[in-house]
């Protein structure tokens, strides 16, 4: 499944990430080298739960603490 990201206050760009079903948001962060400390998901606008799994389509990851 493919997951378009957006990451917001953050020095990385978005970009496309695809993952297999069942892969959870915390995995996805995972894979970006994201520490979920410092981040909200949200998927159409609405927060989702790290251990949720995630869904194909527009993702937003928000940058909400300092990471230096």
């Amino acid at each position: 499944m493919k997951l378009n990201i957006e990451l917001l206050n953050s020095d990385m760009p978005g970009r496309e990430l695809e993952v297999s079903e069942g892969t959870t948001y915390e995995k996805v962060l995972e894979i970006l080298d994201i520490n979920q400390e410092t981040v909200l998901i949200l998927k159409e606008g609405h927060a989702v739960p790290f251990d949720g799994m995630a869904v194909s389509g527009d993702l937003t990851i928000i940058c909400v603490a300092s990471q230096g």
